[in-house]
């Protein structure tokens, strides 16, 4: 499935689930799994190892499977296997050129709802992308993105964005974590992520659509320069 087809999927249908349910859990750690490719691109898998990877039984890592498989991470072919999706940059490029838009409501929402918990986790967000980076931890940064990502949207409270969001950002972050080496760079997209974090925290809407408008412009010369 290409984004294009994403796109036109019934969004109605991705009921948010409670964080604590084992089906959400299960579609998480896969998720993560997948992003830092401990399942490699194209390999083929099973609904019985994917339970065992994580520890969780078959049911809920059924109905995420099928969440996943929406989300353009796995492919479900009938009778042949799952199959893990290729990491495509035209596809990510494409993405990107829909974020934008939706990436610059967000910094503005979250920017002028956030609750002041929200606030105060932004902050540490924050300090968290520059320590990740300080230490070349690429697995830090990736899962301080993810939350960055969470609470921004979080924040904002707007649940049609919130779903196309949990559709993108899984994508983009797996071509970065896929190619960083290739870039040599650890040090600006933080810089640009922790900027983000600590505009959407002090409120300023303007500064953070800003922030936002330049971490898009960063991933997407990140693209054009890999491919």
């Amino acid at each position: 499935m290409d984004f294009q087809d994403l796109l036109s999927a019934d969004l109605a249908d991705l009921h948010p689930q409670a964080p604590e349910s084992l089906q959400e859990i299960a579609f998480h750690r896969l998720e993560e799994m997948i992003v830092r490719l401990e399942f490699a691109p194209r390999s083929v898998l099973t609904e019985k190892r994917l339970a065992a990877a994580i520890g969780i039984g078959r049911t809920p890592v059924r109905e995420a499977i099928q969440r996943l498989a929406l989300a353009g991470l796995l492919e479900v072919r009938p009778r042949r296997g799952i199959y893990v999706t290729d990491v495509d940059g035209d596809s990510v490029r494409r993405m990107l050129e829909v974020s934008r838009g939706i990436d610059s409501a967000v910094a503005r929402g979250a920017a002028l709802r956030a609750a002041p918990a929200q606030r105060r986790n932004l902050l540490r967000i924050a300090a968290e992308f520059e320590n990740a980076a300080s230490r070349h931890d690429p697995v830090g940064l990736l899962r301080a993105d993810s939350e960055f990502n969470a609470l921004c949207l979080a924040a904002m409270d707007n649940e049609h964005a919130t779903k196309i969001c949990r559709m993108i950002h899984p994508h983009t972050r797996r071509f970065w974590f896929c190619h960083h080496e290739a870039s040599g760079d650890l040090v600006l997209g933080p810089r640009l992520h922790a900027q983000g974090a600590r505009a959407v925290s002090a409120g300023d809407a303007d500064r953070a659509e800003d922030a936002f408008r330049r971490i898009n412009d960063y991933l997407e010369s990140f693209v054009r320069a890999i491919m």
